[in-house]
């Protein structure tokens, strides 16, 4: 295929009345243009739109039967420095006969992306290059590029990723193979940056093939990175909404899972690179206001809503706009009093209140956090003060004020005029403000409460879980008095002999406090003070224990120890800067990350002899090693230090000098 290269003057576009001429195919009007420019311009737009409505008409038989297997739609703005290497990933993807194209639509970069994409538009056939107004998000590009789409299969590659070799021949022959009308890839990151956003991991735990979308979690990523049977967007006329910059990929990805007999998700490899910029330029980093942000919930809530699903499988879609921390809460928490005038958020209450009033059940309140069921009760009972009020709450950082309701035994939140709200979905929190051990015992002082809540516990345990039995071991915490000027927290203290870890394994820590019949239950040690050390402390000597805190933060001990901890504590290889022969010993010097060594090893070259060496540390970086005349006349040799854990780690000898007793005479005269 030919380049295409139809860039349009922004200053003509952005005349509305130029624009309303195309639109409405107003042929006498547009012959009766000033300027030649004009003329020309406003017939070969409507000569563009007429072409594809001929092509949109032709509907599902023109996507199966074309001879390229995927169009690859590529969105450009100010990517001048990554696009060349996201084009180049595809021009070099090998598909039988090369049967890809690559639609790439410049959205008015003000910087030489189109430069860059006309360049590479002569050197690869198979790229298209088309250039818009700039319209302020991917959906507008994106949707050019499915109008000029002629492929089977339509992928979205973003400008400044992408794609592992052989990626799209492996999505297509899924596709073909299953008949699924979308089929996931699993993402990876690279750049020299960590992404705005997360790439997603849940959906990707495991390939699977044909499977339904909500079981499968495929739900959880709607990104719109992914493979889609084109035929299922045409005849659905599933496009991109246009009014918001992120998030505009869900509401089209939800859709083509509901029309799509079933998805398959590779998660064997990584097929797409997503980058992490330092530049800040990406739309993502930049974030959008909570305008955007409320019609980015309002079109998914519809979509939803429209669509087949009811009942639990409803419930479960609906989380992300309603209950999850970027749904409601990211409008109507925070940022609500600070964007909406008074007027603006009475008609957001009304017209909000109308869109999910019958969609709100109990199921679905249940998942929320307490600021979440909080915002969308009150919205629903159309209560603007309440809802102002909570919304300065959040504002300030403050947690929502909650009553304990003792005939209840639950905590409630009661308005200005009286009304409850209860069966709150409350969460245990705890705060770890110290840790230390004495002999085998391990002391560990802290805070406990609800937040918001106006009553402390009337009592509570540190309860310790053996991880693969079950068994649980309880001890009382010695609950004090409240924490500074927070009533919601208590302070308390605790002692647990370690001994009565009685099983070999790992021991997890929570917390379970009491209020009346509530009982709440939260894992311990994920919040804590910056001071505790969160490298291993090993009990015993010899080591029958060690306290670690778990790649999510949280306390456990581990009784054996039966895992190696150190290996991600200890900070590079230790180093031998010298060595000293003394007599009938030579004296090694050895330097590094040493807190964990306690003995060493000497390994002969020539005799593959091992033999315990003197360890002497003369601090938590420096420390000698003994090497017997045994071994260091017999030639070469390896030191190793044992770690804790008994494990060996060679000492690096690239930087070392031997000296000797005489030389070093000799250099003092």
């Amino acid at each position: 295929m030919s380049m295409v290269a139809q860039r349009v003057s922004s200053d003509m576009a952005d005349t509305v009345g130029f624009c309303v001429l195309v639109m409405q195919a107003d042929t006498e009007q547009l012959s009766r243009l000033p300027f030649q420019t004009e003329r020309d311009t406003g017939f070969r737009l409507l000569e563009l739109i007429l072409a594809e409505s001929t092509i949109k008409d032709r509907g599902t038989d023109h996507a199966e039967q074309s001879d390229i297997d995927v169009s690859v739609i590529i969105p450009v703005h100010n990517c001048e420095s990554f696009v060349e290497e996201s084009i180049r990933s595809v021009a070099s993807q090998e598909l039988t006969d090369q049967r890809v194209e690559i639609i790439a639509v410049d959205d008015g970069s003000t910087d030489e992306s189109f430069t860059v994409l006309s360049r590479l538009a002569e050197i690869f056939d198979e790229l298209s290059v088309f250039t818009i107004p700039n319209s302020g998000s991917a959906s507008a590009p994106r949707n050019f590029g499915l109008d000029h789409a002629r492929g089977r299969y339509v992928f979205f590659l973003d400008a400044d990723d992408k794609l592992e070799p052989n990626a799209l021949r492996r999505l297509v022959t899924v596709a073909d193979d299953t008949g699924s009308g979308v089929v996931l890839c699993k993402l990876g990151e690279f750049g020299p940056q960590k992404r705005a956003s997360n790439v997603p991991t849940q959906a990707f735990k495991k390939t699977v093939y044909a499977v339904d979308y909500i079981e499968s979690k495929a739900y959880t990523t709607l990104g719109a990175l992914k493979l889609y049977r084109r035929s299922t967007l045409q005849q659905n006329a599933i496009r991109f909404p246009l009014g918001y910059t992120i998030g505009e990929d869900q509401p089209f990805a939800m859709k083509a899972y509901f029309h799509s007999p079933h998805v398959s998700i590779l998660s064997d490899r990584v097929y797409y690179w997503a980058r992490g910029r330092h530049d800040g330029t990406n739309v993502t980093s930049q974030g959008q206001s909570a305008r955007k942000h409320y019609l980015k919930i309002k079109t998914l809530i519809d979509v939803i809503a429209s669509g087949p699903e009811t009942g639990s499988r409803r419930n479960i879609l609906l989380r992300r706009p309603l209950t999850a921390n970027a749904g409601v809460p990211a409008v109507f928490g925070k940022p609500w009093l600070l964007e909406f005038g008074a007027a603006e958020r009475r008609k957001m209450v009304s017209d909000f209140r109308e869109l999910i009033a019958s969609l709100w059940n109990d199921d679905l309140r249940a998942s929320g956090t307490v600021e979440s069921q909080l915002l969308i009760d009150l919205l629903i009972a159309g209560d603007v003060e309440s809802l102002e009020s909570v919304s300065s709450t959040l504002a300030n950082n403050e947690p929502i004020a909650l009553e304990f309701d003792h005939s209840g035994s639950q905590f409630v939140y009661r308005t200005a005029n009286g009304r409850q709200y209860d069966n709150l979905n409350l969460k245990l929190s705890s705060h770890e403000d110290a840790c230390w051990l004495a002999s085998s015992d391990l002391h560990i002082r802290g805070t406990v409460g609800t937040d918001g809540g106006d009553r402390s516990p009337d009592n509570a345990q540190m309860v310790w879980v053996h991880r693969r039995g079950g068994v649980e071991k309880h001890f009382d915490l010695n609950l004090t008095s409240n924490a500074g000027n927070r009533a919601d927290r208590t302070l308390f203290d605790v002692k647990i002999p370690t001994e009565q870890l009685d099983q070999p394994g790992e021991w997890d820590a929570f917390i379970r406090a009491r209020w009346g019949k509530l009982d709440l239950t939260a894992r311990f040690g994920k919040s804590k003070a910056h001071s505790i050390r969160t490298s291993p402390t090993y009990i015993g000597s010899p080591i029958s224990a060690a306290v670690i805190y778990t790649r999510f933060g949280n306390l456990t001990i581990d009784v054996g120890p039966t895992q190696n901890h150190l290996s991600s504590h200890i900070k590079g290889r230790p180093e031998n800067v010298g060595r000293l022969t003394l007599f009938r010993h030579e004296i090694a010097t050895v330097r590094g990350d040493l807190g964990y060594f306690f003995g060493a090893k000497v390994l002969s070259h020539k005799t593959s002899q091992s033999v315990d060496a003197e360890f002497v540390k003369h601090g938590s970086d420096c420390a000698s090693v003994v090497v017997p005349r045994a071994i260091f006349r017999r030639g070469p040799y390896t030191i190793s230090l044992i770690d804790v854990e008994g494990t060996a780690h060679s000492v690096d000898d690239s930087a070392c000098n031997r000296t000797s007793l005489r030389d070093l005479r000799n250099e003092m005269g």
